[in-house]
């Protein structure tokens, strides 16, 4: 059963970018919210799924920060502490295409790879273990005066495949 939704969760995530790429239309570049050049730094908080006890979610705190490559393109770093049963530890160096950069609004997939490292406290002492994956996802920031508001998910493909989804503000510099 636990393949099913496995399954079903994948198949979903491939629909959504397919259907971000065939909705991806050409932008005025007077009206772009984010240009080549731009820097963007945020902090939010993430729930994973799949990593705690018996694969149960936990909740953590996020922060990132993002450079604008191009006009469409950007590339950032993020690091998620989480604070459950393993105490896991993210990061993740990540790449967004941009299909909507306008009017407030940007929609962005996202690929990249992402490293965790787990702490296990035990009876006989603290042990870690670390582990690496790609990610796959996709967001949407809505410009709000001076900050950014954010909201992304992303499926992992490390051990029991964890999915998060994060949300927060961010800045611009």
């Amino acid at each position: 059963m636990k393949n099913l939704s496995s399954s079903i969760t994948v198949s979903a995530f491939i629909l959504t970018i397919l259907f971000l790429f065939g909705t991806h239309s050409e932008v005025n570049a007077q009206a772009l919210v984010t240009h080549q050049g731009d820097i963007t730094a945020g902090a939010g908080l993430t729930l994973t799924t799949g990593v705690g006890t018996g694969g149960s979610g936990e909740i953590g705190l996020n922060g990132n920060g993002f450079y604008a490559i191009t006009d469409e393109i950007r590339a950032g770093l993020g690091i998620s502490i989480f604070f459950g049963d393993f105490s896991p530890t993210q990061i993740n160096i990540d790449g967004h295409y941009l299909f909507k950069n306008e009017d407030d609004l940007v929609l962005y997939a996202l690929a990249g790879l992402s490293y965790w490292r787990w702490t296990f406290d035990t009876i006989l002492g603290s042990f870690s273990t670390t582990t690496t994956g790609l990610n796959l996802g996709g967001g949407v920031e809505y410009v709000l005066e001076s900050f950014i508001l954010f909201g992304e998910a992303k499926l992992i493909t490390i051990g029991g495949t964890p999915f998060n989804i994060t949300g927060g503000i961010r800045l611009r510099f």
